[in-house]
């Protein structure tokens, strides 16, 4: 296979903890891409006080653009086209791969540098879920207009699931240029033992930002009906004062304990500790769900919630790998909690099974063997064009 100069353009990258940014770490580091691709990295400083940054990270060439702000949950860089135009200039490459949604990637459609190259749009979520952040809807309007032309202009776009490629509005005008291939994970070079102090009873996990999609709120009241089950909370975001509130009003502070952000070494620790991964999000916002593969990773199983058009219910299979709940119903979320901590020899079996799924599905290195296939597809077509 040829070698090529992938240059990638995301929100932010590792050590920034999130689903894309991991997934994009794993890709760029894998065995297939080391053998076969170059790699530079343009994305956004994820703290507010720091300048424009250009480093290697495990032969990766990483430039984070300094962030004026952060508007609805996007940054604000107004050097962005100018960083993107000389990181080309420098780095040459012959493939841009775009990570969505993200605002700044829409200076691909004013650099005419960019615009010679060919661009795979990897599509990891709309920007519109069902239940949709009110300001967040009222700036679509503006947006999705540049959305269309960046996915009019893509030689090929990247959907995580099928579920998700068949209920995205905006891919609709353009399926005949996308192609399925899920998210992936390198492998752990060891397993993470049990922490000896865990809860008596059911111990659940969530990990992710604190906000509106992710079903916090409706996991705590929960457990409010429920005895004899704990749940950690790992992550940050604009709910955590009210979730908190919430525990407080609930009187579970004894069993609900908010860890904030974590080591990569406690996040695995803290995984290999529960006995069901939690990610009961009510909107497809939640497009995929790469820690539910982090869980599958440790042999641990996952409940997540049947979203319509979200790969969530693709991931986890329903009563094999973990269970499927009604999106935003204390009922069905309650009812599946009553069932597995009646039933706790279920979580080791959806666990193994989980486990064998990821190594069919979800290992990096196979992963990053498609995605290639996609680069050599567009170049071939932009060469035959």
């Amino acid at each position: 296979m040829s070698l090529y100069r992938v240059l990638h353009v995301g929100k932010y990258y590792s050590p920034f903890m999130g689903g894309i940014e991991n997934f994009t770490r794993d890709l760029v580091e894998s065995r297939p891409y080391q053998e076969n691709v170059e790699v530079a990295i343009i994305a956004h400083q994820h703290t507010s006080s720091s300048p424009t940054t250009k480093e290697m990270i495990n032969g990766v060439k990483v430039v984070r653009v300094k962030r004026q702000a952060v508007m609805l949950y996007t940054p604000i860089c107004l050097s962005f086209l100018k960083e993107l135009n000389g990181l080309i200039a420098e780095f040459k490459p012959n493939v841009i791969h775009i990570h969505m949604p993200n605002l700044s990637a829409f200076a691909c459609l004013l650099s005419s540098s960019a615009k010679k190259l060919p661009w795979v749009i990897h599509w990891h979520a709309d920007v519109l879920g069902s239940l949709p952040d009110w300001r967040v809807k009222l700036a679509y309007n503006a947006y999705q207009f540049l959305e269309a032309r960046l996915l009019a202009r893509a030689v090929k776009i990247i959907a995580t699931s099928e579920p998700y490629m068949l209920g995205s509005k905006p891919l609709a005008p353009f399926q005949n240029k996308v192609r399925v291939i899920p998210l992936g994970l390198n492998m752990l070079d060891r397993s993470y033992p049990r922490s000896k102090d865990r809860h008596a009873g059911l111990s659940l996990l969530m990990i992710g930002r604190l906000t509106y999609y992710k079903g916090h709120e409706l996991l705590i009241n929960a457990i409010k009906q429920i005895e004899h089950v704990n749940l950690t909370v790992i992550g940050t975001g604009e709910l955590e004062s009210s979730l908190k509130s919430l525990t407080v009003e609930l009187k579970l502070e004894s069993r609900v304990t908010f860890l904030g952000s974590v080591s990569s070494e406690v996040l695995r620790t803290e995984i290999a500790s529960c006995d069901l991964l939690c990610l009961p999000s009510i909107e497809k916002t939640e497009a995929f769900g790469l820690v539910l593969l982090e869980a599958a990773r440790q042999k641990r199983p996952a409940l997540t919630a049947n979203v319509s058009g979200s790969g969530m219910s693709w991931v986890v299979q329903h009563l094999e790998t973990g269970i499927i709940v009604e999106p935003n119903s204390l009922e069905s979320l309650s009812n599946a909690l009553k069932f597995v901590l009646k039933n706790p020899e279920l979580c080791q079996l959806w666990g193994e099974n989980a486990h064998k799924r990821f190594h069919s599905l979800f290992k990096i290195d196979e992963v990053a063997s498609q995605i290639l296939s996609v680069y050599n597809e567009s170049v071939e077509s932009r060469d035959g064009s």
